[in-house]
C-alpha cells in the first residue's frame, strides 16, 4: 500500500468503513480494515478501549461477550489476558484465532495509508479520561507520524477539553452519540470545542444544521448508511463523509 493524501488534502465526498468493512469480516479487525482499503474506502472508523494496564485496543463494546469467547469488561483485563481470547470465531469459522488489535498495531500497519476516524470510547458522558491514557494515544499518533491522518472522536465533552490542551494539532470530530437532546446540539458543541468535523447521527440532522457547520468550516460525517439510495440522499444534503458497515452496498452513491 502506498501513502495516501493527508486529511487536509484528500478530496470529498468520502466513504468511511464503520469498524472496517464489517459486512465482510469481524469488526475492528485487520481483515475488515484491509477489505475496506481494497474497496477504495477513503477512511476507516474504529473504536479504542483502555485495558487494565492502560493500552488502547480496538473494540467497540465495553464488554467482551459479543465479539470474543471471553466475558466481562475490557477494562478489567490486561492486554496479555485479552491476547488469549478469540475475536474471530463469533463471526465465522474462517476467522478462528483472530486476536485483538492494539492501536499501535493498526498505526504500524496502516499509518499514513488511509485516514483514520478514531473513536475513543468513554465510560460516560460527564467524566474526563485518565490523562496518561490520552497521552498514550497521542504519543502513538505522533510516533507513527499520523497527526495529519487521524481525527479523534470522543463520547464525553471533558475529553474534548483535554485533547484541545494535550494535542491542539490533531483534529477533533464532535460525536453524535449520547442522548437525543445532545445529538441536536452537536453543531454548537463542535464550534465550542473547535472541532474540524461533526459526526451526525442520521436521525438527528437537517440541511440547516449541515449548512451551519459548513459556514463554520466544519466537515460533516453521517452515521450511518448501508443503502446506496439513502447514502446518495445524504450526499445531496451536503454530507461530506458517509459511514457504512457495508462499503460495497453504498459504492453506487459515489459513482463507483
Amino acid at each position: 500500500m502506498t501513502e495516501t493524501l493527508c486529511e487536509a488534502a484528500l478530496p470529498y465526498p468520502r466513504l468511511c468503513a464503520h469498524r472496517g468493512f464489517s459486512a465482510a469480516a469481524p469488526e475492528n479487525t485487520m481483515p475488515a480494515f484491509l477489505a475496506a482499503i481494497e474497496l477504495d474506502a477513503q477512511e476507516i472508523e474504529f473504536d479504542l478501549r483502555e485495558t487494565a494496564d492502560g493500552e488502547p485496543v480496538s473494540l467497540h463494546d465495553s464488554t467482551l461477550d459479543r465479539c470474543s469467547d471471553g466475558s466481562g469488561k475490557v477494562s478489567d483485563h490486561t492486554l496479555a489476558e485479552l491476547r488469549r481470547l478469540d475475536f474471530g470465531l463469533h463471526y465465522s469459522e474462517a476467522f478462528r484465532g483472530m486476536k485483538i488489535l492494539t492501536f499501535e498495531e493498526i498505526l504500524a500497519a496502516l499509518g499514513r495509508k488511509i485516514i483514520m476516524n478514531v473513536e475513543i470510547k468513554t465510560p460516560n458522558l460527564t467524566d474526563p479520561l485518565p490523562e496518561a491514557y490520552l497521552n498514550r494515544i497521542v504519543s502513538l499518533i505522533r510516533a507513527y507520524g499520523c497527526e495529519e491522518y487521524v481525527y479523534l472522536t470522543c463520547g464525553c465533552d471533558p475529553a474534548y477539553e483535554q485533547l484541545m490542551r494535550l494535542a491542539p494539532d490533531i483534529a477533533l470530530c464532535c460525536s453524535g452519540g449520547g442522548t437525543t437532546e445532545r445529538r441536536w446540539q452537536i453543531v454548537d458543541r463542535a464550534i465550542r470545542y473547535d472541532c474540524k468535523k461533526i459526526q451526525f447521527h442520521k436521525s438527528c440532522m437537517t440541511e440547516e444544521m449541515i449548512k451551519k457547520a459548513h459556514d463554520h468550516g466544519i466537515r460533516c460525517n453521517v452515521f450511518w448508511s448501508d443503502d446506496a439510495a439513502e447514502a446518495a440522499r445524504f450526499l445531496s444534503m451536503g454530507i461530506d463523509t458517509v459511514l457504512s458497515n457495508d462499503c460495497a452496498a453504498v459504492l453506487p452513491a459515489f459513482g463507483r
